[in-house]
């Protein structure tokens, strides 16, 4: 049996909630991928995964929660499994941060194109990233994967239609997808 254990970075301390213009909105977006973990918010448990391999999204903080959870660094860090970029549109309103990453995202989903990353690259990215998971699930029959919310819901999707089945789901912070595949 193959085990893919896929792991949300812990909260980041710049992930606040606060009313921001667009412009205000991209700063946030960069304090967000620079910041360090929350450290109110750690994990109330951690769970054993010594035995697995560990692997990690490039991104700070998916690399800082991989070093916090395990006790050591990610051996493998895969380009591919960086969030899904937080698109930014210039509108001219005040919306809550989070306001704003639903609708950025959604205008992005729709094909809005912009400077960064558009939904169908992001989504070809995460696909590559699927199947390098897949690969390394035949090196190592246990993986942990340090990663995003948006890139792990879309690599459970492609992963389950592969077929991995899914045993436990958690998008949160911290929170844990385990697949497993005969």
């Amino acid at each position: 049996m193959k085990e893919i254990i896929l792991i949300r970075h812990g909260k980041p301390l710049s992930a606040h909630n606060n009313k921001l213009s667009a412009g205000e909105f991209t700063n946030w977006v960069r304090q967000y991928n620079q910041s360090p973990l929350d450290s109110a918010h750690y994990p109330n448990e951690k769970r054993e995964f010594a035995a697995h391999h560990i692997i990690a999204s490039p991104l700070k903080r998916a690399q800082l929660s991989a070093n916090y959870y395990m006790g050591e660094p990610a051996v493998d860090v895969i380009p591919e499994l960086k969030e899904m970029d937080i698109p930014y549109y210039r509108l001219p309103l005040r919306l809550k941060a989070w306001h704003w990453v639903l609708l950025n995202r959604l205008m992005w989903i729709c094909g809005k194109a912009g400077r960064f990353e558009s939904f169908v690259e992001a989504k070809n990215r995460v696909g590559k990233a699927a199947k390098e998971l897949e690969k390394k699930a035949e090196q190592h029959a246990q993986i942990v994967v340090f990663g995003h919310g948006m890139s792990n819901r879309y690599i459970r999707i492609l992963l389950a239609k592969r077929g991995w089945e899914i045993t436990e789901k958690n998008n949160g912070y911290w929170g844990v997808t385990r697949l497993i595949k005969n």
